[in-house]
């Protein structure tokens, strides 16, 4: 696999497909550089086209790619005619169709891939703290037809609790929560950070309970902290104005 994709490691079943794509390979420059797959940045338009271009090239398979205007909410795109326009505004996607790509876009907020054991259905959603804190996940598993305990969850990249400080507003939103187990271990998802009336926020941690208390167990993932993996992600919390990558799921 070339340099612009990662393969995630998970037991997924043979037929369903999941890719996190890097900064590196692409042709836009600073500061999107280089693989800024996000129209919505600021970026040059020719520059984002070629980068998916060179995406689609480097996964090498005829797929079609569903993009979303993401706008940090809960509401689940559900295709089963085709591809719908990118600028529905939606923060995950749902499908039983092949060959359809289905790709959400980060910059520090977490992407979940899901797909059931029989590779029959799929899922990606975009969960930030806003989109986890109302319901993104739960409402994309109320998508699937197979039950919870038979479906598989993986964690993207994710900026970690080392650089995620947040407000008290932040902290409360999920406090709120309808979720013993969150305010059990409030002490541990948000540590007090230096800056007074501040917290360092484990959105991964986050978002494995929740998955959890909604009856999935097989949740994997490797916890990469976009601000730090500076090489390999961007990361707006870092850097600002800055690109965009990418989390793919298909299945044939």
């Amino acid at each position: 696999m070339s340099d612009l994709l990662i393969v995630p490691r998970w037991p997924k079943p043979w037929n369903v497909n999941a890719l996190i794509t890097t900064r590196q390979g692409g042709v836009s420059a600073t500061p999107y550089d280089s693989l800024n797959l996000a129209l919505h940045v600021g970026d040059a338009e020719e520059s984002v086209l070629q980068n998916r271009k060179l995406m689609a090239d480097a996964i090498g398979e005829d797929l079609d790619f569903q993009w979303l205007s993401q706008v940090h909410g809960n509401k689940v795109l559900t295709l089963d005619q085709g591809l719908v326009a990118e600028s529905i505004e939606a923060d995950a996607i749902y499908t039983r169709e092949n060959n359809i790509a289905c790709g959400v876009l980060t910059a520090d907020c977490l992407s979940v891939f899901f797909c059931d054991e029989a590779g029959e259905e799929i899922a990606v959603a975009h969960a930030g703290w806003s989109g986890l804190a109302t319901g993104v996940l739960e409402r994309t598993l109320d998508n699937f037809q197979a039950e919870p305990g038979t479906l598989l969850a993986y964690l993207a990249p994710v900026i970690g609790p080392c650089h995620f400080e947040v407000g008290e507003e932040v902290r409360d939103a999920f406090l709120d929560i309808d979720n013993d187990e969150i305010s059990d271990q409030d002490s541990i998802l948000f540590l007090e950070s230096e800056t007074p009336g501040k917290w360092m926020a484990d959105l991964y941690a986050i978002a494995k309970i929740i998955l959890a208390s909604r009856g999935v167990k097989n949740i994997y993932g490797d916890p990469l902290c976009t601000y730090c993996e500076f090489d390999q992600f961007y990361s707006f919390r870092r850097d600002g104005d800055t690109g965009r990558f990418a989390s793919l799921i298909w299945k044939e």
